[in-house]
């Protein structure tokens, strides 16, 4: 099978989703970063695979991916790569433009045929396919609309007059909100189904190195690997704790009185417009936007104080930090929708892979959708993951 990469600048990312799509539908394989570039993985090595591994390499050429030195980098190597000994000259390179850009196109790429995607995609796919890749064009059928989500018909649910809608947690210092019992729709597209919860207390951030250095301190349990002598990182102190497995992260909420929060929790607060009984793709709205949220779309590559982003990417809640900044460990097992709480998936005692959700510091958009899901086993710990606590109001301390 031939196999592709895709090179292409953050502003053209669209395009190249939808290219990779095509391509993947007529039965060929390749990499793209959004799909193919997992939390925890090494990007420059993923990267150096990627190239190694394809037959075909596709820059997608525009103003932003000329000016951009990452893609130069890569267009530099498939070149190096095509010339080394034993290579037959693979990858083959074929320059898409999308932009009418040739005034700013090195010699190397000039001097290739390439082919010109702008106000003719559906040709010029038949075109790559065709000639350049040798596979027989078959025209897309129209996506089938995916259901839509389901309405909420319950009655609303009752308030709760006795519990204040954000309390401070005593033991923790914790500022936490209330999320009020009843529906919602979780999950998205095909997968989307009415879930109800009980009201519960949310943290407002995730745990911060600060919270976490109390219970680490109060109970001698051992620090995250990255702490020095037991100390925080300097200057870190507000960020969220990281390198804490699932593991770690149970025993921190077990000292604190409280939780992890299952996936339909954490879900729920993420992108669920009570007042408007609408769901949200993003805590904030429908839109993304990178001034909103800590992901790699922010160029900021490392965790940054919980709050930074509030209030205007919180949810509507006004729960922050929700997407981006650092993964979020889950009780729940990553089972198969639809989600239901007494099918086993919340038992604790299981080395099952768990939910992590959110996205993080490093994750691309896609996966700082709300309903955005991803499981790894519970021993796992890294720099992009962290926690957020969950109380029950029946929970002591209030």
């Amino acid at each position: 099978m031939t196999k592709f990469f895709i090179t292409h600048s953050w502003k053209d990312i669209e395009f190249a989703r939808k290219l990779c799509d095509d391509l993947s539908a007529h039965n060929l394989d390749g990499f793209f970063d959004a799909y193919s570039i997992k939390p925890g993985d090494m990007v420059a090595a993923e990267i150096q695979r990627g190239l190694e591994a394809c037959d075909v390499y596709v820059p997608i050429l525009s103003y932003a991916s000329l000016a951009s030195p990452w893609c130069e980098e890569e267009i530099n190597a498939a070149i190096t790569l095509g010339k080394m000994p034993g290579r037959n000259g693979r990858p083959r390179i074929i320059p898409l433009l999308i932009e009418n850009c040739q005034d700013k196109m090195p010699v190397f790429l000039h001097s290739r045929l390439y082919i010109v995607f702008l106000n003719r995609y559906d040709d010029a796919l038949k075109e790559l396919l065709t000639k350049g890749l040798g596979v027989p064009f078959a025209p897309q059928q129209p996506p089938v609309a995916a259901p839509p989500a389901p309405k909420i018909v319950a009655p609303p649910p009752p308030k709760i007059a006795t519990l204040p809608r954000t309390i401070i947690h005593p033991k923790t210092g914790t500022e936490m909100i209330l999320i009020p019992a009843g529906e919602f729709v979780m999950g998205e597209g095909s997968d989307a189904h009415s879930v109800y919860l009980d009201a519960f207390y949310i943290a407002r951030y995730p745990v911060t190195n600060a919270e976490y250095k109390k219970f680490v301190d109060t109970t001698e349990y051992s620090p995250p690997s990255h702490w020095s002598s037991r100390k925080i990182p300097q200057g870190k102190e507000n960020h969220p704790v990281v390198n804490v497995s699932w593991h770690d992260v149970v025993a921190y909420c077990k000292w604190a009185g409280g939780r992890l929060p299952t996936e339909a929790e954490w879900e729920k607060v993420a992108s669920w417009d009570d007042a408007k009984k609408e769901k949200r793709v993003y805590p904030w709205g429908n839109e993304f936007d990178e001034d909103k949220c800590n992901s790699f779309e922010s160029g900021i590559v490392d965790t940054t104080p919980v709050g930074k982003y509030s209030p205007q990417g919180d949810s509507a809640y006004g729960v922050g930090d929700m997407v981006g900044n650092v993964w979020e460990w889950c009780s729940s097992l990553n089972q198969k929708y639809p989600y239901r709480a007494d099918d086993g998936r919340e038992d604790m005692k299981s080395d099952g892979y768990r939910v992590l959700r959110g996205g993080s510091w490093y994750s691309l958009r896609d996966h700082a959708r709300a309903a955005a899901r991803y499981g790894v086993i519970p021993d796992f710990f890294d720099n992009l993951v962290g926690v957020r606590v969950v109380f029950s109001p029946k929970d002591s301390g209030f």
